[in-house]
């Protein structure tokens, strides 16, 4: 992960912390609908799919009756489902239909940050990829999906049919990292 994004990432976590904190000490009619849409949308980017899902669920039908609370909401289920395709057709057809500013940086931020999950998880998980799987995944043409392709170094087979994913950044196996797998193997065998 790039040291920009690691730095971006650090201080989303502590924006949610203070957020949290808020949320536990404010007595609970006076928390706004913004307040809720804020710590929605830094669930979402962190991708703590299941906070944001709980939080859905405990909001009060006022809040819920909430448009961009209700956009979160589908995003969120799409992201829950790891439906990345109808995700990004919903983000795309938010960014076009004029949302508020507001929502516009979040949802683009978020695109962002998605988008590069999983080119990483591309990236570990396939030695090779068709170009109309990656088309499908993030919903965007080829010529797109080409660039992503050229940006991240990934080879193309003769036929220009398969993309072979180059293992950027794969991290070791730690000796410690290892040792807490086989402690926790041990345990759920027990």
């Amino acid at each position: 992960m790039p040291d920009s994004l690691a730095i971006l990432v650090q201080q989303q976590r502590e924006h949610l912390s203070q957020l949290q904190n808020q949320l536990l000490t404010s007595p609970q009619n006076s928390i706004s609908v913004d307040f809720y849409k804020e710590l929605m949308v830094t669930y979402l980017y962190l991708s703590k799919v299941t906070e944001a899902k709980f939080l859905w669920e405990n909001l009060s039908p006022q809040m819920k009756a909430d448009k961009d609370l209700q956009f979160l909401a589908q995003l969120l289920s799409l992201l829950n489902l790891k439906q990345y395709e109808d995700f990004y057709k919903l983000c795309q057809t938010s960014l076009e239909g004029g949302s508020s500013s507001e929502m516009n940086q979040f949802v683009q931020k978020l695109l962002s940050q998605i988008t590069i999950q999983n080119i990483q998880l591309i990236e570990l998980a396939y030695k090779s990829i068709s170009f109309d799987d990656l088309q499908k995944l993030f919903g965007l043409s080829r010529k797109m999906v080409e660039q992503i392709c050229n940006e991240r170094q990934w080879q193309v087979d003769a036929g220009g049919v398969y993309v072979l994913p180059k293992r950027n950044d794969v991290s070791t196996v730690s000796n410690s990292n290892l040792a807490k797998l086989v402690e926790l193997v041990c345990f759920l065998e027990r």
